[in-house]
């Protein structure tokens, strides 16, 4: 089930819970990861609101992992990916969700210093009812831009107020925030996103953003060897923070930005070079990096797994060696069983 088709339900009910950027995404590869989306600062991540899960595990065995059964197992799913077993069903906590005021303000691309500090600055102040994100991209007429993206979903009297410093903020070229239905806000994206294209991400939490920070990040935008190429931070916070290190395996609850590194394009021929702008982009910010990584955009190796895991990592592991002791389930951004070495 993707996204998209859990929100179709759900809002026919006036409810819904924190699920994705992009309504084409499915809800169990997000979930396991963590799972953040327009909703993660007012009601914390997609796993925050799992209340119980089905699980096949690798000798055949099924089982329901809640709060109340199967606890260890459930804490792994919350944030463990899929380390564990198939999940055949998942159970959410849903929260009323009415109308929303979402969209994007589209700042010239000569202004990126300046809207970049102001979201440095203005993110961690923001209240809950609102998450915004910042993106250095092409608008759909191929002009360099650099974009305030984000959704309000508070009480609706109170979005004017709340957004006033962000629409108020220097020049925009184009203000397209607007009230809007929360599956509206979730599809907004989609056509950034078209299957069949070529992709390469890199990412990692940033606990600082200094002038010198700020500077790489434009160089690499302005370097983007595709238009459809990005550089995008999201910052969480809110809710999400709000829940210790190790109540779930997902580890990343100080509010940190996260630094999206995308690439894509079309001809296969074009890998290397598009590949190559990411890495170096990705480079260039290793300096301001926290050392974490959130594991739902990682294919990396080992060194980045336990970045993605942290001070889980090890618990992770030994609930490896009892559920998957043969490390069956490997084909992933994988925990090997602690009996099992590399």
């Amino acid at each position: 089930m993707t996204w998209g088709e859990f929100d179709r339900e759900t809002q026919a009910f006036g409810l819904a819970t924190t699920g994705g950027l992009v309504s084409t995404t499915g809800i169990a590869g997000l979930t396991l990861g963590g799972g953040v989306g327009w909703l993660v600062r007012k009601h914390g991540l997609a796993c925050d609101n799992l209340i119980s899960a089905d699980v096949i595990t690798a000798d055949g065995t099924f089982w329901t992992a809640s709060a109340e059964q199967n606890a260890d197992l459930f804490w792994a799913l919350r944030g463990g990916g899929g380390n564990l077993g198939v999940v055949t069903s998942l159970k959410y906590r849903l929260h009323p969700v009415g109308p929303v005021v979402g969209g994007m303000l589209l700042h010239p691309i000569d202004d990126a210093k300046q809207v970049l500090a102001f979201y440095r600055d203005f993110a961690p102040t923001a209240p809950d009812d609102l998450t915004l994100y910042c993106g250095l991209l092409s608008a759909p007429d191929g002009a360099p831009v650099v974009a305030l993206i984000g959704c309000y979903s508070g009480p609706p009297g109170s979005a004017d107020a709340v957004l006033a410093p962000v629409r108020g903020f220097g020049s925009p070229i184009a203000d397209l925030f607007q009230e809007t239905s929360y599956c509206a806000m979730q599809s907004l994206l989609d056509a950034a996103f078209p299957a069949g294209m070529r992709y390469h991400w890199k990412s990692s939490f940033i606990d600082r953003l200094p002038a010198e920070a700020i500077d790489r990040i434009v160089e690499a935008a302005a370097a983007k060897t595709s238009p459809l190429s990005s550089v995008v931070l999201e910052y969480y916070g809110g809710a999400a923070s709000r829940v210790p290190e190790d109540a779930t395996a997902f580890p990343h609850r100080v509010p940190q930005f996260d630094l999206i590194i995308s690439a894509q394009w079309a001809d296969p021929a074009e890998d290397q070079t598009h590949v190559t702008w990411v890495r170096r982009t990705w480079e260039s910010m290793r300096p301001f990096s926290s050392g974490r990584v959130y594991v739902n955009v990682i294919d990396e190796g080992e060194d980045r797994v336990r970045e993605a895991f942290g001070v889980n990592y090890e618990r992770l592991a030994s609930l490896k060696s009892k559920y998957d002791p043969d490390n069956l389930f490997r084909f992933n951004q994988n925990v090997a069983p602690a009996t099992v070495s590399g």
